[in-house]
C-alpha cells in the first residue's frame, strides 16, 4: 500500500521535498480492505468517506480524489497545473479574391471605354451631319441662283448679268472646297489617331478598335458626296447663265419691230475683280516654338483659342505641318491670331489631336475639340 501511496503522489505533480509528507497524510486516510481496489478512505471518526459523481451518485473516494483533496487544501505542496497549449488561430481568410477584383476592375474600365467611343461616335455622326446640311443647302442655293428668270411677256427681256452667277458659282465652288479641305483634314487626323491606337495594347485599343471601321466608312462617304457636289467648276456653274444670256439677245432682236432699233445686247461680261489680301494678314513659313505659339515670317504668333500645357508635343505639330505655309489673321478684341493651313483651322487641329487646352475665349467648337481629345485620352489627357 505504501508503494502504491508513492507512486500516486509521485503522479499527482508535487514538488519532492512535498512528497514524503503527503504520503503520510495519505497512509492516515486509508486503511486496508479485502474489496477492490484493497482500501478505503476514511474519516478522523473511521467512517468511510464518499463522493458524488456527476449523476449525483455516491461512490466511496479513492486515492486519486484524496490527493485532490489534499491539493484544495495545501497548493503550496504541488507544482501548478501547467495551462494548456492556446489553439491555433485559424488562418485569415482573404476578403475578397485577387482574380476576382481584378476581373470586377478591367469590367469597369470595359464600360468606361465603351462609353467614350460611343460619345465621341455620335459627335462624328453629328459633326457629318450637319456638313452634310450645309453642303445640301449651299448646292441648292447655287442651282436657284444660276436659274435664269423668265421674262415678262410683252416686254424686252432684261440683258443678262453674267458677271453676278459668276460670282455665285465662285462663292459656291469656294464653300465646297472649304468645306471638303475641312472634312479631309478631320479624315487625316482620325485616320493618324486610329493608327496609334492600333498600336496600343490596351482595353481602350480593343474598345476603339471595334468602332473604328463604322467612323471611316462614315467619313469616307461624306469626302466621296463633298468630290461629288464640288466637283463642278466655275465655268460649269456659269454656263447655264451664260446660255440664258444668249438666248435673251435672240430673242429681243426677234420680238424689236423696227430695224433701227437700238442695239440691247449686253456688254462684255466683266471679270470678278480679285480676292484682296485682308489687313494685318500675315502669311509664310512657320517655326513651331510650341503647340500654342508660332512664328509666322518672323513675327511671334500665339494660336486663338489654344493653351500650351505641360506635355504638348512641339515636333508632332512641327511633322504635321511638314513645311507648309501656314496664313494667320487677326481676331478682333484679342491678340491671339488665327492660323490655317491648306483651308484647316490649326486651333482646332491643335486642341482636337489633345496638343493644348482651350482659352477662355476659344469658340464653341474649339471647346468641342477639346472634348474630344479629352474623351480619346489624347496628347496633355493621356495621363
Amino acid at each position: 500500500m505504501r508503494l502504491r501511496i508513492a507512486q500516486a503522489v509521485a503522479q499527482a505533480g508535487t514538488y519532492p521535498v512535498a512528497e514524503r509528507t503527503l504520503a503520510l497524510l495519505a497512509e492516515a486516510a486509508l486503511v486496508p480492505s479485502a474489496e477492490s481496489p484493497g482500501y478505503r478512505v476514511i474519516d478522523r471518526t473511521g467512517a468511510p468517506r464518499h463522493v458524488s459523481e456527476a449523476d449525483g451518485t455516491l461512490v466511496p473516494m479513492d486515492l486519486s480524489a484524496l490527493l485532490a483533496e489534499f491539493r484544495d487544501r495545501h497548493p503550496a505542496l504541488f507544482r501548478p497545473i501547467p495551462e494548456p497549449d492556446p489553439a491555433p488561430a485559424p488562418e485569415p481568410v482573404p476578403a475578397e479574391d485577387f482574380r476576382t477584383a481584378t476581373a470586377r476592375f478591367v469590367e469597369s474600365q470595359s464600360v468606361l471605354a465603351r462609353s467614350l467611343v460611343a460619345r465621341s461616335a455620335t459627335r462624328s455622326r453629328a459633326l457629318a451631319t450637319a456638313l452634310s446640311g450645309r453642303l445640301a443647302t449651299l448646292r441648292r442655293n447655287g442651282v436657284a441662283s444660276s436659274l435664269p428668270e423668265p421674262p415678262a411677256p410683252g416686254s424686252a427681256a432684261a440683258p443678262a448679268e453674267p458677271s453676278r452667277a459668276g460670282l455665285v458659282a465662285g462663292r459656291v465652288r469656294e464653300g465646297a472646297q472649304r468645306v471638303g479641305g475641312y472634312a479631309r483634314g478631320r479624315l487625316a487626323d482620325s485616320a493618324s489617331r486610329l493608327g496609334e491606337v492600333a498600336r496600343d495594347r490596351n482595353v481602350m485599343r480593343d474598345a476603339l478598335s471595334r468602332r473604328a471601321l463604322p467612323i471611316g466608312l462614315g467619313a469616307a462617304a461624306l469626302v466621296a458626296l463633298l468630290a461629288v457636289f464640288g466637283g463642278r467648276t466655275p465655268q460649269e456653274a456659269a454656263s447655264p447663265d451664260a446660255g440664258g444670256a444668249a438666248q435673251s439677245p435672240s430673242q429681243a432682236a426677234s420680238t424689236a419691230a423696227p430695224p433701227s432699233a437700238p442695239d440691247m445686247s449686253p456688254a462684255p461680261p466683266e471679270e470678278a475683280p480679285p480676292k484682296q489680301a485682308v489687313a494685318n494678314e500675315i502669311s509664310g513659313p512657320v517655326e513651331v516654338i510650341d503647340t500654342a505659339t508660332l512664328r509666322v515670317g518672323g513675327k511671334l504668333i500665339r494660336l486663338f483659342g489654344v493653351e500650351w500645357v505641360r506635355g504638348g508635343q512641339a515636333d508632332e505639330l512641327t511633322r504635321y505641318l511638314a513645311g507648309r505655309t501656314v496664313t494667320c489673321q487677326p481676331v478682333a478684341g484679342s491678340e491671339a491670331r488665327l492660323c490655317a493651313v491648306d483651308g484647316r483651322d490649326l486651333s482646332e487641329v491643335v486642341l482636337f489631336n489633345g496638343g493644348g487646352r482651350a482659352s477662355p475665349e476659344a469658340t464653341p467648337d474649339l471647346v468641342a475639340a477639346e472634348d474630344h481629345a479629352r474623351a480619346e485620352r489624347l496628347g496633355v489627357w493621356a495621363r
